[in-house]
């Protein structure tokens, strides 16, 4: 006989936390219901790298998208690599079909991609910054028109939006006041009046969504404790180089050209590869986060001669190539396993 109650999952849910995330940042891009506010609703949502900070802004922009006064328009999503692009298009897509409420088209443009931005169907444009920036170069008039039918932007890796070209892309679109929402799992580190950490602030209306820790002192070790995210083991290192750099401002990262002349030092491969064996003999699972590409490279290679399982993620990597390097090692797989990284850092980790 068939049971009175039946159990539903969603095929496209949130943890407890990533609901309350999602609460927070409706309710501060909520539109003005008398219409009284001169500037866009703007917020940031902070959540720790591997919390599901892409999952929860599909979900927001699937409810953006879904208003009723959304009918013809897009929401834009802007990101600065073709990974981070590719990612979002791809969660869009998926989220939309279990969240939406009509039709729509989700529009791929960075890299190699085209599309005539001046006849987009209502839906999703995923542009990289990059390409917005040089196209909009050459026609004055585009982001104008994107404005008109824009409902709502979405801008991953915050930190990035106050550099003076995407600032001036997410500006435009932004001329009709539609909300914004920028994800990040940096938070601020400075205090200094001149630092960048004010301008962001300033651009995103002061406001910031984060997850609340429950008396666990930050979102990190509430996140560890509930089991949302490993426990990792973090081990630096440490070596006497010749290669001279310069030590950052307070609040500031390395110079990436710094890095990658650290990362190309021969020493500094060696001591990365033999922290990585030593881990190796312990461990299951390494990740390994190189100064620069070509470390990347030679490290993972140096691993790999050692009869052990070595992979490498880059920027540049394919899309299924990350795919599957990511998923094995995230597999129950007894076989110890290294996985080498630079510039990727966290997409594909994030939580479901």
């Amino acid at each position: 006989m068939a049971s009175d109650t039946v159990s539903v999952k969603p095929a496209y849910g949130l943890h407890p936390y990533q609901r309350q995330v999602l609460d927070d940042l409706l309710d501060a891009l909520r539109p003005d219901p008398l219409n009284i506010v001169l500037e866009s609703h703007r917020v940031v949502a902070h959540m720790p790298t591997g919390a599901g900070k892409t999952r929860v802004a599909c979900h927001t922009a699937c409810s953006l998208l879904s208003r009723a006064s959304s009918e013809g328009k897009i929401v834009v999503w802007l990101a600065s690599t073709e990974e981070l692009c590719a990612q979002a298009a791809d969660d869009l897509t998926q989220a939309w079909e279990h969240l939406g409420n009509r039709p729509i088209m989700v529009h791929r443009y960075w890299g190699g991609m085209s599309l005539d931005l001046y006849n987009l169907e209502t839906g999703f444009l995923v542009a990289g910054l990059p390409k917005l920036w040089a196209v909009s170069g050459r026609d004055v008039r585009l982001m104008q028109s994107l404005a008109e039918i824009t409902t709502g932007v979405i801008f991953d890796e915050a930190h990035q939006a106050i550099a003076r070209t995407y600032r001036y892309l997410t500006e435009q679109l932004l001329s009709y006041r539609p909300p914004l929402l920028g994800l990040t799992a940096t938070p601020g580190r400075s205090a200094s009046i001149d630092d960048p950490d004010y301008e962001l602030a300033e651009m995103f209306g002061t406001s910031k969504v984060t997850i609340d820790p429950k008396g666990h002192g930050n979102p990190v070790t509430y996140l560890i404790r509930q089991g949302y995210l490993a426990d990792p083991e973090f081990l630096p290192v440490e070596i006497t180089t010749k290669v001279q750099i310069s030590q950052p401002r307070e609040g500031f990262d390395y110079t990436q050209s710094d890095l990658t002349m650290l990362g190309d030092d021969r020493a500094w491969q060696a001591a990365i590869v033999d922290a990585t064996l030593t881990a190796l003999r312990t461990h299951l699972r390494v990740l390994v986060f190189c100064p620069s590409v070509s470390s990347a490279r030679n490290c993972a290679r140096a691993v790999g001669n050692e009869g052990l399982r070595s992979e490498i993620v880059l920027g540049e990597t394919p899309e299924e190539q990350r795919r599957a390097s990511i998923e094995s090692f995230r597999s129950d797989s007894r076989e110890p396993m290294a996985l080498f990284n630079y510039g990727v850092l966290t997409a594909g980790f994030d939580a479901p």
